[in-house]
This record gives structure tokens, C-alpha cells and sequence, in this order.
């Protein structure tokens, strides 16, 4: 019989170059990336860095925390409504920002968005017959 060795935490070996990149940025050790949600608390801003050069798309932040898209994206709205300055944009991912600017381009962004859903719906309703 043969014996197999563990690796031992925190060997690079299984990351991808992306993973190791995000959890080096994030200051995060990769053991703690890789946890099971339901062993710890995460903060997604724990795992975010500043600016858009250095964004993080939802596809590495679910490796990160071992969570779903769905619930990566419920916490991250839970911490921006707690305060948390996590910004997002189609191109760099998600990343935090100091900038009071580029949060209030984020929030106008939200807000645009909001509309548009509301006049989509408003016209399902009225073509619906609805009110």
C-alpha cells in the first residue's frame, strides 16, 4: 500500500495565477480563501483592493470565499449597505474606492439602473392591464 502525503497549507501548487494574485492583493492568506463559509465569517471588502486596476471579478471572488455568485452578491450589498465603499464596473470587477467621485459615478450608476427597472415594469403592469 501506498502512503500519500498532504500537501502542506498553503501550497501554491493547486491555485490558479488569478486566485494567487487576488488573495496576495487582498492580504489574505490562501488557507483562509478557501475555507468553508460556514467555518468563519467573510467581509468581501476584507478581500477587495483598491482601485479598478486591481478589480476582482465575481468568478474569483466565489473561489475566494467558497460561495455562490448569488450570495457573493447578497454580501456584497449587505456591507454596502453598512458602509462599505465596494464599487463595481463591467470591466475591472469588483474593488473599493476612496474617491468620493468615483463612489458618487458608482451610485448614480445604481440609481439609473433603478429607473430603467421601474419603467420596465411599470410598462409590464400596464401591458398587463395592472396597475
Amino acid at each position: 500500500m501506498t502512503k500519500k502525503e498532504k500537501s502542506r497549507p498553503g501550497d501554491c501548487s493547486t491555485r490558479t495565477a488569478a486566485e494567487t494574485a487576488a488573495c496576495e492583493r487582498a492580504a489574505v492568506p490562501y488557507e483562509d480563501c478557501t475555507m468553508s463559509a460556514a467555518v468563519r465569517q467573510i467581509r468581501i471588502a476584507d478581500l477587495l483592493p483598491h482601485g479598478a486596476e486591481n478589480g476582482v471579478n465575481l468568478h474569483h471572488l466565489e473561489k475566494m470565499t467558497g460561495l455562490d455568485g448569488r450570495e457573493v452578491r447578497r454580501q456584497i450589498e449587505r456591507e454596502r449597505r453598512a458602509g462599505a465603499l465596494i464599487v463595481s464596473n463591467n470591466k475591472d470587477g469588483y474593488y473599493l474606492t476612496d474617491d468620493p467621485a468615483e463612489a458618487q459615478r458608482f451610485a448614480r450608476s445604481m440609481q439609473h439602473r433603478a429607473r430603467e427597472i421601474l419603467r420596465t415594469a411599470r410598462a409590464i403592469e400596464e401591458a398587463a392591464g395592472v396597475d
